[in-house]
């Protein structure tokens, strides 16, 4: 596997082949791994849940949806439904939590438009999507009722 002399490009190429199982990097020792992540009915309802409330694209912040699991939320920008505010901040610098749903993502929400079911994701980024095209209605399956969700609890 890897050598104590490999050169750092040697010793990349070779984790590049390794990551989409996992692997030890041999320069820094962290875990390397690219994981599938499934865009899934608690990220589709709660983006259901933002366009109720922000119809119009305006921003939401995501910590008062109160009762909502928001935890996966932000994992819908790797498909470009939703964006951040990145410009404000709190008072101690950290990122204030505000998100709105792209043109894309409103597409999504509204049955206009599939993306597909994977994302492959790396330190934090989206390296491509994959899968099987799903509308927000696959996405939702059984668990929860779409027009339910769009009129309101």
């Amino acid at each position: 596997m890897f050598r104590d002399e490999m050169t750092l490009a040697e010793a990349r190429d070779q984790l590049r082949d390794l990551v989409d199982e996992g692997a030890t990097c041999p320069c820094c020792r962290q875990y390397a791994r690219v994981y599938r992540r499934k865009i899934h009915a608690t990220m589709a309802r709660t983006l259901c849940r933002v366009y109720r409330a922000a119809p119009s694209g305006e921003w939401v912040h995501l910590p008062s949806l109160a009762g909502y699991q928001v935890n996966d939320f932000p994992k819908l920008r790797y498909w470009g439904l939703v964006e951040e505010e990145i410009e404000l901040r709190r008072d101690d610098g950290g990122r204030a939590g505000y998100w709105r749903i792209t043109p894309q993502g409103w597409q999504w929400v509204l049955i206009w438009t599939t993306v597909p079911k994977y994302a492959r994701i790396y330190d934090g980024r989206c390296l491509g999507l994959e899968g099987d095209p799903v509308t927000v209605l696959d996405a939702l399956g059984d668990r929860f009722d779409y027009r339910e969700l769009m009129e309101g609890e």
